[in-house]
């Protein structure tokens, strides 16, 4: 089952009335496929923005063993230089990161080693550790969000598929918002109208369920998806606004949310992993 986390916050908290969730997932930090430049580019912006929290959705590291799929020989790093990397890549924005749960790509070292990637790098950040899945509770001002996070289960390549696995959740999940992510994309899902009875009021209720998938920082136009003639994913992340005012006494609700895209116009660099070496890496 799900852990359980809660968090409150007013509006000295966040210099303003709202709340900026940054999801941060599929990093994949030692594939050559790992966009270094896409990764600082949202780190800065996190660290820059007073609204700004973070949580950490899995595969940071890319992971691979010579018992999982992947090629174990094609890493820029080893996994637990992976784990370095990110720790110091992190590290600047670490007080604003909330909680981290476990990817696919972490549990292949534990099946491999019996040692948790994914909960070893939140020990080493601070930040609370919450297995496979979180429901989490914000209370921005007044306004209650709850909010489910789960990495994803697997998904074809189409994004009709991709979809269809992200909106599997919304079976059995009740929460203002649901994130997912694993299939490489970052899209906000149409918001799904939930009814239910108010009887203090004697009426019909509608909650709106949004759902976002949370992208990643991974440029498949090389790699496994092109040896499969996959169509390529450039990184894309996004990040969803909580609304915390309060109007004429009454709180409000609304959700907003922003995508960050790679265009793909420059060209992929691995110098990072030079820098990290010598030890002159930020």
């Amino acid at each position: 089952m799900a852990s359980y986390i809660h968090f409150k916050y007013d509006s000295d908290d966040l210099d303003g009335p709202a709340l900026r969730l940054y999801p941060l997932a599929c990093m994949h930090v030692g594939a050559s496929q790992c966009d270094m430049r896409f990764i600082k580019e949202q780190i800065a912006r996190i660290k820059h923005d007073p609204a700004a929290r973070w949580a950490y959705l899995g595969d940071g590291g890319e992971c691979v063993t010579t018992m999982s799929k992947g090629d174990v020989y094609g890493q820029l790093l080893a996994p637990g230089q992976q784990q370095d990397l990110l720790v110091d890549l992190l590290s600047p924005i670490k007080e604003k990161g909330l909680f981290g749960i476990i990817g696919n790509h972490g549990a292949r070292i534990y099946k491999a080693t019996g040692l948790d990637f994914d909960h070893t790098l939140c020990a080493r950040l601070g930040i609370p550790f919450l297995g496979l899945a979180a429901m989490a509770n914000f209370v921005v001002n007044r306004s209650s969000y709850d909010m489910y996070f789960h990495h994803g289960i697997d998904s074809g390549v189409t994004l009709q598929s991709k979809i269809a696995k992200a909106e599997s959740f919304g079976k059995f999940i009740d929460a203002d918002a649901i994130f997912t992510a694993h299939s490489h994309v970052a899209i906000a899902l149409q918001p799904a109208a939930l009814l239910s009875a108010d009887n203090d009021r004697s009426r019909v209720r509608t909650k709106l369920r949004h759902q976002y998938i949370c992208g990643s920082a991974y440029d498949s136009r090389t790699g496994y998806a092109e040896a499969k003639g996959y169509p390529p994913l450039l990184p894309s992340w996004l990040s969803v606004e909580f609304n915390g005012k309060i109007v004429m006494g009454k709180a409000q609700y609304s959700q907003d949310h922003t995508v960050y895209r790679s265009d793909g116009s420059y060209t992929q660099s691995h110098e990072y992993v030079l820098d990290y070496m010598r030890g002159t890496g930020e």
